[in-house]
């Protein structure tokens, strides 16, 4: 992280009041909203990875993306890898921090390249380092396609765009959601995210092409490319007609 960004970072929490520096407990609660969390040695040290690498609020966040999406698959009937789920849930936001940024990579191949580096590195399999590469990689895309990766992909995609866009009406029990958010509280997440969000365009105005935040960056980063529409490049093919 460049100096000048890592004093802007600790300017921002100087603002926030003390109370809501605090993201989640010490350890991994055993069970919230009915949800058992994993309790495996790599699971609490992707718990203590996210809590180091991540401000609290996008801590906070990772943790409910694992909640929300647990729920939503518990009411589906899918049962899926704990310790993978919660893996890729913890880490799945890390492509939108500078430490783990690459040059040109949208932050979802970033993050996914991290997560799956971590895990490797703890000992997992290569089946699950790809789980958790896809589940990252994918829990913001096409939902077509994020379903067949199975249900740790899934869980994550559920579980962050119900903590984003909110739970669609009937979806999830608000006596779980509310269960989840005393656990987790939000910590102002959606103007600290949205400003997490538009600092990775501006520092990265052309890797999001394509991806969710294409448009976000479009409008906040001047410098983003414009997307080629559909008949511009089947004229710029390198063909003689």
């Amino acid at each position: 992280m460049q100096r000048r960004e890592f004093l802007k970072h600790i300017g921002a929490l100087l603002l926030v009041p003390p109370r809501l520096l605090l993201a989640g407990a010490a350890e991994i609660p055993r069970e919230v909203a009915g949800i058992r969390l994993p309790q495996t040695p790599r699971a609490r040290a992707a718990w203590a990875y996210a809590r180091a690498s991540c401000p609290p609020f996008l801590f906070n966040h990772s943790m409910r993306t694992y909640l929300f999406g647990a729920l939503a698959l518990r009411g589906q009937g899918r049962a899926f890898a704990a310790e993978d789920a919660f893996i890729a849930s913890a880490l799945h936001d890390l492509g939108l921090l500078p430490p783990f940024e690459s040059p040109r990579g949208s932050f979802e191949t970033d993050g996914a390249n991290a997560a799956e580096h971590w895990a490797l590195g703890q000992g997992a399999t290569a089946a699950a380092g790809e789980r958790i590469w896809h589940a990252v990689q994918m829990h913001d895309g096409a939902w077509a396609l994020t379903r067949r990766q199975g249900p740790e992909a899934m869980l994550v995609a559920l579980g962050a765009g119900t903590d984003v866009d909110g739970p669609q009406p009937g979806e999830l029990p608000e006596g779980e959601i509310a269960q989840v958010l005393q656990a987790f509280p939000r910590l102002q997440f959606k103007r600290q995210f949205t400003t997490l969000l538009i600092g990775h365009c501006q520092r990265k105005p052309d890797s999001q092409h394509a991806t969710w935040l294409e448009g976000l960056c479009g409008v906040h980063a001047p410098a983003a490319r414009r997307p080629q529409a559909v008949e511009e490049a089947i004229m710029a093919a390198p063909f003689s007609e």
